[in-house]
């Protein structure tokens, strides 16, 4: 069983680590000058390609989310219409459909979060 994380966690997450990120790559880049060494073009590198690599597996990922809320709302759908008295209500479409929308933001941003902390704890390592 996968373990699932709120939406706001991993924002919030991206929202602390990136800056740190950004700044410590950016230090190394300026310090490099027009010379960059070879570890200084694998960084360059790595931070292209998990980019790239993070915003495909997030929209895989946010795309598989959807089509599990599809199936789940065609689902309810049908079974209300073999048994209107268990259709669920209004709010519950609603309750429902909020849900839904988490899991889709969540599955598309652990990604994202998943790399950017990674970044943080190995470009914090090499510094200290």
């Amino acid at each position: 069983m996968t373990r699932r994380t709120h939406s706001t966690t991993q924002l919030s997450n991206v929202a602390y680590s990136a800056p740190f990120v950004i700044a410590e790559r950016l230090a190394r880049f300026a310090e490099a000058g027009a010379n960059p060494s070879a570890l200084d073009q694998r960084e360059w590198q790595r931070m292209l390609e998990e980019k790239w690599t993070a915003a495909l597996q997030g929209s895989w990922a946010m795309s598989g989310a959807l089509w599990e809320a599809y199936y789940d709302a065609w689902f309810n759908l049908m079974s209300g219409a073999w048994t209107p008295w268990s259709m669920p209500s209004p709010a519950d479409w609603w309750v429902r459909s909020a849900q839904n929308g988490e899991r889709i933001l969540s599955a598309g941003l652990a990604p994202v979060a998943r790399t950017v902390s990674a970044n943080r704890r190995r470009l914090g390592r090499r510094k200290g």
